[in-house]
């Protein structure tokens, strides 16, 4: 077995320095890479959710209407079209050029019956709460903290619930502003956080021993390294790391995981350093900024898929949950790759290979 671990070490080795190729949606010309919402945006490109203006525009600070978030909304639900049931709105007769998008969202009761649409108005973020909340019934407690949001507030249980999730943090004042009109670029953001929501399990399996191939950034050296569950030191999963061909011993892997926080840290004798720290549920686009505080400053964090593919060990993986890291103290970027109840299974550095799961076996 050994044996054979080794021939698959060595094909693996010698793949490992091929740079991945990325594919890029294509952005609009109006909406800079540089915008913290284009994972999102181009997300919603790449589903056919939403097309833009003439000229590559999206106007992303235009206030989006309601009759555009019903096409959205109806788009990305794949809400039906066709013999749709008249809503009987006053202002919007079957000749509007998104009646059947209207009266899609209205008979899949995203929107109430009432006497008019108002098809040319705007959003305003608290009744995209709701109406996002009844697009898609997120779970939670319900509980609101913002400054600006009480239980007199209208859609305050649906405001709760999509900040709960994840789906809109609010201002760095503490409020969430549920007055205040949408643009467009905001409401596809939530809507692309809504539609890849995820609440996967990144921990490793500890009825499992992991055997990664790992290239050392640090020495620039390979090796076949073995993760083996050693105990729980009552926060942490704690792993004991050893390289297979000469028996050297790493530091031990801790991980962490309540249900609302992941953490990833190496424990270094002397202090625990999490090199990974957020937030979960997870939803595509930036989930922490390198201006934000707490336990790791100066990092930006993106989910680029919650749904993505992945070849390690020779095996294909799907509904990955692909995360990109930048930090303000280097240009290097790493691209972890983990799936539910299996955790890890392949980290890039510069789109180098720098961890990848050979196989798992059960200890």
């Amino acid at each position: 077995m050994k044996k054979m671990l080794k021939i698959v070490c060595a094909l693996l080795l010698a793949v490992w320095l091929i740079p991945f190729e990325s594919v890029q949606a294509a952005s609009f010309k109006d909406v800079s890479k540089d915008n913290t919402l284009i994972t999102e945006i181009d997300y919603l490109v790449e589903k056919g959710v939403i097309y833009g203006y003439p000229d590559n525009l999206f106007k992303p600070d235009t206030n989006v209407t309601r009759a555009q978030v019903a096409a959205m909304l109806t788009r990305a639900l794949g809400l039906q079209t066709t013999n749709v049931k008249d809503p009987k709105y006053q202002d919007v007769p079957i000749t509007h050029p998104y009646y059947k998008e209207i009266a899609a969202v209205q008979n899949a009761g995203i929107f109430l019956s009432a006497q008019k649409f108002n098809p040319d108005a705007t959003l305003s973020r608290g009744h995209m709460a709701i109406v996002l909340q009844r697009a898609f019934k997120f779970k939670g407690d319900g509980i609101s903290y913002f400054t600006d949001v009480s239980p007199q507030t209208s859609g305050y249980k649906e405001i709760s619930l999509i900040a709960n999730n994840n789906i809109a943090r609010g201002y760095d004042d503490g409020s969430f502003r549920p007055n205040l009109s949408l643009t467009r670029a905001h409401f596809s953001a939530f809507l692309a956080r809504a539609l890849t929501l995820s609440n996967p399990n990144l921990l490793k399996d500890t009825a499992y021993d992991y055997t990664y191939a790992h290239y050392s950034l640090k020495d620039k050296k390979k090796y076949t390294l073995k993760y083996q569950y050693s105990h729980y030191d009552g926060k942490n999963d704690v792993w004991a790391v050893s390289d297979l061909n000469s028996k050297k011993v790493f530091n031990n892997e801790l991980l962490f995981s309540d249900g609302d926080v992941y953490g990833q840290g190496v424990d270094r004798d002397y202090d625990l350093f999490y090199d990974l720290y957020f937030e979960i549920p997870l939803r595509i686009g930036v989930i922490q900024h390198e201006d934000d505080g707490g336990i790791i400053s100066g990092i930006r964090l993106t989910v680029k898929s919650t749904d993505g593919t992945v070849q390690a060990g020779g095996v294909d993986y799907n509904n990955v949950i692909v995360l990109e890291e930048k930090s303000i103290y280097s240009d290097g970027v790493s691209t972890y790759y983990f799936v539910d109840g299996i955790g890890l299974v392949k980290e890039l550095y510069n789109d180098i290979v720098v961890y990848e799961l050979l196989e798992r076996t059960a200890n």
